[in-house]
């Protein structure tokens, strides 16, 4: 099946993003309608539930912090039942371009890739270099693991192909979700393909923890392993 612009949606984790979402919003109209993006609301304390109501966007405001990777599965399984093939999921802090939503609909359709990730430049001097460190390392075990060639593990912008997914189990629900989906992708037989985009950092807040989340990717890697 080929992705498009009707069948796919977008689904957008935020968490206190209200200093982007205004511009993300604007830039994603230029190609999505509002009705075809999903602004997951991960217990903001700012005022990005305000700017979602405003844009006209699918609004779903979880109450208590759970992490982006649960943030993804609540989005992907209201666009599942909106009756949408497909789903970007796209950061909301603009460190990824929407300009880029065609060139990885043009390659899925070329390909028909089941997982299209974004793989960043990582000897671009904006990512940080701890950042850069932490995903090749995890990108080669991933490789290791699926016996595939993964070139960025942790890149958030993807393009899904959801009858691919829609019957996973996810154990996880922070940024560990998304090496998940990858591992489970691939014993079940899916194709991942990668697409070159610019690397986007201008000082946005991080909320990744470095520690427990090395510890969770370890944790979700064994569970993978041995099941």
């Amino acid at each position: 099946m080929k992705a498009d612009w009707k069948n796919t949606a977008v689904i957008v984790p935020i968490y206190n993003s209200s200093k982007y979402l205004e511009e993300l919003f604007r830039r994603i109209f230029y190609i999505f309608p509002a009705g075809s993006v999903y602004a997951i609301n991960d217990a903001s304390t700012d005022n990005s539930t305000e700017i979602c109501k405003v844009s006209g966007v699918n609004l779903i405001n979880v109450p208590i912090n759970r992490g982006k990777g649960n943030a993804l599965n609540v989005g992907f399984k209201e666009a599942i039942t909106d009756g949408f093939k497909f789903a970007f999921s796209i950061d909301s802090d603009l460190q990824h371009k929407p300009e880029n939503f065609p060139g990885f609909l043009e390659k899925q359709n070329k390909d028909e890739i089941d997982l299209l990730i974004g793989r960043r430049i990582l000897s671009n001097r904006k990512m940080p270099f701890m950042r850069i460190c932490s995903n090749s390392i995890t990108s080669k075990i991933v490789s290791i693991i699926t016996k595939q060639k993964i070139l960025d593990s942790q890149c958030g912008f993807r393009l899904y192909n959801l009858d691919s997914i829609k019957g996973f189990k996810f154990r996880t629900k922070r940024y560990q979700f998304e090496t998940e989906v990858i591992l489970k992708l691939a014993k079940a037989g899916g194709k991942t393909g990668f697409i070159e985009i610019e690397t986007i950092y201008d000082g946005q807040k991080s909320y990744i923890s470095h520690l427990r989340d090395i510890k969770n990717f370890i944790k979700i890697v064994v569970y993978e392993i041995f099941h």
